[in-house]
């Protein structure tokens, strides 16, 4: 597969001046050395690629778009956030129809989910979503969270929309293994709606994560993709497209997506619905590029250590009373992350992340939750 063929190559030159740092100093030369000595023999040492998208979407048309193009802009400037093999493939290439870019997307992702080079998305509309998923839609197990105040779900999905496609997602997969919804806000969203979503749902409302940030830690580890609707964002630090008074703020977002980064198994992490308009400050923007950079700031920190090796981790086995064996916890030494031990009807074991709390419910002869959850799905999908 020919990548050239999807993209509009970056002009590099257009971003090495302007900095703050001497351009040899920043993540931009970084990124471009990568890119432009990338080669067929060293494709292979490739760890993230960025894919920028030009367009937007209103009314099933295409609507182009700057953002992704200005979040080059203050990205490069950056300093580099440690070793990594990044390169940027550029803008895709606009197809005839949005359904068209949907499925280019698709390629682009599937194409490198299997060489295991992790893509950055950045600018475009949340619809394109529905592209990303579609390239994992053999995966029994796949999971994604996004980031958003609200819940993008209607009864008609005749359209392509951003304040729809999570309908089409589910309709197109609706074996989906979780979904979860990370910083929605109560007041947009009735209950019953959470009831009709496909997939194992854990979600977190923006209280929860006012009261602990790090609850969402192992859901970002769960996911193979996530995503951040910048449009949700609180709008007086952030003046997302929504206008909306209450959100997450800049250091909580960058936060959640270093936490993205840190997670071994994300395959997609996707910056959506930035805004870039006439009138805007470039706040949207600046904040989009600094949320990019620790992401790839927690991707140079993801350990490797796996809990089936067993090797790095310190074993706990909880007796619950209403449990015929033992539940089995996994800390790791180095990180201080969770684990669970699953074993499905059919005796296959599966490994899930989870939290501290999750353990002490069992020490105190509770059933976590979560843990009644995942062997609920795990055997409903491998009957």
């Amino acid at each position: 597969m020919n990548l050239n063929h999807y993209f509009d190559a970056v002009g590099f030159s257009a971003y090495s001046e302007n900095s703050r740092l001497k351009w040899n100093q920043t993540l931009g030369a970084t990124i471009e050395k990568h890119t432009l000595a990338l080669n067929e023999k060293n494709w292979k040492t490739v760890e993230v690629a960025i894919i920028g998208l030009p367009c937007g979407t209103h009314e099933n048309e295409c609507v182009p778009s700057q953002s992704a193009d200005r979040v080059r802009e203050e990205l490069y400037h950056l300093a580099a956030p440690g070793k990594i093999n990044i390169i940027d493939l550029g803008n895709l290439k606009q197809a005839q129809s949005q359904k068209g870019n949907f499925l280019a997307l698709r390629d682009v992702v599937d194409y490198l989910s299997e060489a295991k080079i992790t893509a950055l998305v950045i600018g475009g509309s949340e619809d394109f979503s529905f592209g990303i998923c579609q390239a994992f839609r053999n995966n029994k197990f796949f999971s994604f969270c996004t980031v958003d105040a609200c819940l993008d779900i209607k009864k008609s999905i005749e359209t392509y929309q951003p304040d729809n496609y999570l309908s089409r997602i589910f309709s197109a997969q609706p074996d989906v293994f979780q979904f979860s919804l990370v910083g929605y806000q109560r007041h947009y969203i009735p209950d019953e709606s959470f009831s009709k979503l496909k997939g194992l749902g854990l979600h977190l409302s923006l209280g929860q994560l006012r009261e602990d940030l790090v609850l969402a830690e192992p859901l970002f580890r769960n996911s193979d993709f996530a995503s951040v609707d910048f449009g949700t964002l609180k709008y007086s630090e952030s003046q997302g497209k929504k206008r909306l008074p209450n959100g997450l703020g800049g250091e909580e977002i960058c936060q959640l997506s270093r936490f993205a980064g840190m997670s071994k198994r994300l395959k997609v992490f996707g910056l959506f619905e930035i805004s870039d308009g006439p009138g805007t400050s470039g706040i949207n923007v600046s904040l989009a590029a600094q949320t990019a950079w620790y992401f790839l700031e927690g991707f140079t920190l993801r350990n490797h250590l796996d809990p089936e090796k067993k090797d790095g981790f310190t074993i706990n086995e909880v007796e619950v009373w209403q449990v015929e064996t033992p539940l089995v916890f996994y800390l790791n030494n180095e990180t201080g992350q969770w684990w669970m031990q699953l074993q499905a009807a059919d005796k296959s074991v599966h490994y899930l992340a989870c939290s501290e709390q999750d353990f002490i419910d069992a020490s105190h002869n509770e059933i976590p939750e979560i843990w009644l959850k995942y062997v609920q799905k795990i055997d409903e999908i491998l009957k």
